[in-house]
């Protein structure tokens, strides 16, 4: 299994959660919640690429929505196609993301110090 792999099916997977979340919700705190607990989880645990992580996470509630419309999932809001307005989850996304990032370089530059 490439490294990549294991990253990429989380950031999936945690995506995929954080649309769910978002369906069954009237807020979007909830979601962007996940979304940013989850992009510092995979930023921590995997640096290397975080934009990708994040761009994964944050596209996902736009993806996920008409999904899981599709699948028969009614939102509590008027269904209008696709979620444009779902790019603003983006922002948490990449704030988590590179949080974990950072905190992993802090704990990394901490750790040679001592």
């Amino acid at each position: 299994m490439p490294k990549i792999a294991l990253p990429f099916l989380l950031a999936i997977g945690i995506g995929a959660f954080a649309a769910s979340v978002d369906l069954h919700n009237n807020e979007p705190q909830a979601a962007a919640l996940v979304i940013m607990v989850g992009g510092f989880v995979i930023g921590a645990i995997w640096p290397a690429g975080g934009w990708r992580w994040a761009l994964i996470l944050g596209l996902s509630i736009v993806v996920g929505d008409p999904i899981g419309v599709q699948l028969g999932i009614n939102p509590p809001w008027p269904e209008t196609g696709l979620n444009l307005g779902g790019l603003i989850a983006l922002v948490p996304a990449f704030i988590g993301t590179y949080a974990g990032v950072g905190v992993r370089a802090l704990v990394r530059s901490a750790a040679k110090t001592l």
